[in-house]
């Protein structure tokens, strides 16, 4: 079935560890530097190395800044106009728990601010855009408002779409892996076969997303959602729900597997991940296409990384340059293509995957807009 309306990647406003908008941030990754700072105050008695804003301001506010910015960016969107969807695994949570610390109790802190729609309730109140729906499916949040949003443009319900993903640092996040074992006392090491688990990480990424060109777009091609329903922590062995997601988003794209320059992998540094995610690449796309995580540098952003990566995705379409595997040294998987070095090469197509706890796997496909 053809589908009505393409979608375009237009604009896009972000803000992690390893910069405070877009192009601090692909220089950063185009460098190889770690992002990753140790911090105190998250696990009592650990200091643990965390992908943290560099920013004295605070989380929300900083959130309305990068709102503001994509808006800027783009004087056609009307926000009224306009519905927002909020992937975050976090929410307000971290509201919750300044007040519990600094307060001891919860008597100031209502429902709605701690909720996971907290994010999206501010959003709409600032800046008068029309609704907003959120999603909480751990890793995976901002990657599936991505693909509902590539339904209401493609089904013609919306012109626009801003999408966002946001997650703050949180300390029961951040416990919250650490007690499950798989959040690394060291620097994260994608890929490698001395990994040993995530550095979590905060950060905002706010993209705009149409049904018309604008210069220096990237087209949203195709998406595919599975779920293992295999593990409530452990992906499929087989890497079934990856496989098919992947495999979902390049039949929605209308191209085949060699098309694939660059694939942006979920990549956690994680024992079950990585090694699932880099056989799973192999066995449908070969050695052919690039493969680099670039939580690395970034840390794991939660819920805000697929959209956080879809705008590095973009970047790379952008200026064709690919970022390095940083920290890699023995890949667990020898048959994949990992660039140790930042390669400049022409960038047509690039795969984005985002996978998370529960199962539930998304991929993007990104293309190259060319001028009429």
């Amino acid at each position: 079935m053809k589908l009505a309306n393409k979608v375009y990647l237009n604009a896009f406003s972000c803000v992690c560890a390893a910069g405070l908008n877009i192009e601090e941030i692909f220089e950063t990754l185009l460098r190889g530097n770690s992002a990753i700072t140790n911090q105190s105050g998250y696990v009592d008695g650990a200091v643990m190395p965390l992908g943290k804003i560099p920013s004295e301001d605070d989380f929300f506010e900083l959130l309305e800044e990068n709102v503001a910015s994509l808006l800027t960016k783009t004087p056609w969107l009307v926000p009224s106009e306009t519905i927002v969807l909020v992937g975050s695994s976090v929410g307000g949570m971290c509201v919750a728990e300044k007040m519990f610390f600094t307060e001891s109790n919860f008597k100031n802190i209502t429902v709605e601010e701690l909720s996971i729609r907290a994010i999206a309730d501010k959003v709409v109140e600032k800046f008068g855009f029309k609704s907003a729906l959120s999603f909480s499916t751990a890793c995976t949040s901002s990657s599936i408002a991505i693909d509902f949003a590539y339904d209401l443009i493609t089904q013609r319900l919306y012109k626009t779409v801003v999408v966002i993903g946001a997650d703050e640092l949180s300390r029961s996040a951040v416990n919250g892996f650490d007690r499950l074992g798989i959040a690394s006392h060291s620097p994260t090491r994608p890929f490698d076969v001395q990994r040993n688990g995530i550095n979590v990480a905060e950060g905002i990424a706010v993209l705009a997303l149409s049904s018309s060109k604008t210069l220096q777009c990237v087209e949203i091609m195709g998406c595919g959602v599975s779920s293992d329903a295999y593990n409530i922590t452990h992906p499929h062995p087989q890497g079934e729900g990856a496989m098919a997601a992947m495999n979902q988003a390049l039949q929605a794209a209308g191209i085949d597997a060699s098309s694939i320059d660059y694939i942006n992998a979920h990549g956690t540094g994680t024992i079950a991940n990585d090694e699932i995610e880099s056989a799973s690449i192999e066995k449908l796309f070969g050695r052919h296409p690039f493969v680099v995580s670039t939580k690395a540098v970034t840390g794991h952003t939660l819920g805000a990384c697929g959209a956080l990566e879809a705008a590095i995705s973009a970047m790379s379409i952008i200026h064709n340059i690919i970022p390095a595997c940083t920290n890699l040294t023995t890949p667990v998987n020898g048959s994949l293509s990992h660039p140790l070095e930042s390669i400049q090469t022409e960038v047509n197509y690039v795969l984005s995957n985002a996978f998370g706890f529960g199962g539930g796997n998304v991929s993007l496909v990104l293309g190259k807009v060319y001028a009429d």
